[in-house]
């Protein structure tokens, strides 16, 4: 396959497999993924597959390749804009410059002839389209690649709201959500060496939703803080949760409506490792904004504690920003009267 290159996707697993099921739904996120870049940057012209490559043997590496056809002239032209180049740099970590003299002298010409995707059977031709689709792969490749090794915090200061880009940063999420149902995960990487620089206990916060705004929700301050909440009704289907949230009470004996977002806490429920009793109390750590005197949209973003038992710590400042942009973070003296 002379026009591809490797998407690598490595996996900490004690005896070298992996189960179908995650072989196969984190392949997906990763194919969303490049349809979603293609989308946005590329105005879908990109003309490519994902391609199942056998693993190396004695671990397990799943190996995907992404064989562009056509189409590379819109790659190109994108990384000739400022947007372009920001995004380019973000995501694979080099300047515009290095793919620039990777694609050739010619790489304005190229962008300018689209005619070099139709027809022309002389060798030096094809032999410059093969080589055209294949930079174009590897720049493909390594933004993918950007998306699912980074954390939130970069991915924030990129800007992932731009066209389709919430559904990569969401097939992301799914991705990690794969890897945390898959106990026997013990880290993932991105290349073939033997280093996995994400390990378990980071998959939780990788796998944190990042809600998307709806075109006409007014952009209200967030504030954060931790409490307690006495459970009076639960929903422990997590994808209803949207029709029929959860509700408490909080230390001032309030009612509060709010939703789960916390991906480690759904784990827990899923393995039935939590004590469950007929009044539960969660500890946790939740956002929400104020109207006026009403508060609206409590998210709770990580479940500190369950009937006393520890589950988790907070998440820290940096990781919170990334989920919500701007926010207030509240202490133990002014969290009840903000949510009055």
């Amino acid at each position: 396959m002379p026009e591809s290159d490797q998407l690598f996707i490595h996996f900490d697993v004690k005896d070298h497999y992996l189960k179908l099921e995650t072989y196969v739904a984190t392949a997906q996120r990763a194919q969303r993924i490049v349809d979603a870049l293609d989308q946005t940057f590329f105005q879908g012209q990109l003309e490519y597959e994902l391609i199942v490559l056998p693993p190396e043997p004695g671990s397990f590496l799943s190996r995907l390749a992404i064989a562009v056809w056509g189409g590379f002239a819109s790659v190109f032209a994108f990384m000739e804009t400022d947007i372009g180049k920001a995004y380019v740099k973000g995501l694979t970590g080099e300047e515009p410059a290095h793919w620039s003299q990777q694609i050739g002298e010619d790489h304005r010409k190229t962008i300018e002839d689209v005619t070099e995707e139709i027809s022309s059977s002389d060798d030096q031709n094809i032999e410059k389209k093969q080589h055209n689709c294949r930079v174009s792969a590897k720049i493909v490749t390594e933004m993918t690649r950007g998306v699912l090794e980074k954390d939130k915090i970069d991915l924030e200061r990129l800007g992932m709201e731009t066209g389709s880009l919430p559904d990569a940063v969401e097939a992301r999420n799914e991705f990690y959500e794969v890897c945390i149902a898959d106990t026997e995960v013990q880290g993932v990487g991105f290349t073939p060496e033997d280093d996995f620089p994400i390990p378990r206990n980071a998959f939780p916060e990788r796998a944190l939703k990042v809600r998307r705004k709806e075109d006409d929700e007014e952009e209200l301050p967030w504030s954060v803080g931790i409490e307690s909440i006495f459970v009076n009704s639960p929903n422990w289907d997590k994808d209803d949760q949207k029709s029929r949230q959860w509700k408490g009470k909080d230390s001032v004996r309030r009612d509060r409506f709010f939703e789960i977002e916390d991906e480690e806490f759904w784990f827990h429920v899923k393995n039935r490792d939590l004590h469950v009793e007929v009044l539960d109390v969660l500890k946790v750590q939740w956002a929400f904004q104020k109207n006026g005197k009403r508060t609206r949209n409590l998210r709770v973003l990580r479940v500190l504690e369950f009937n006393g038992e520890k589950l988790a710590d907070p998440l820290p400042p940096e990781a919170i920003g990334a989920i919500l942009g701007n926010f207030n973070e509240l202490g133990p003296s002014d969290r009840q009267g903000t949510l009055l």
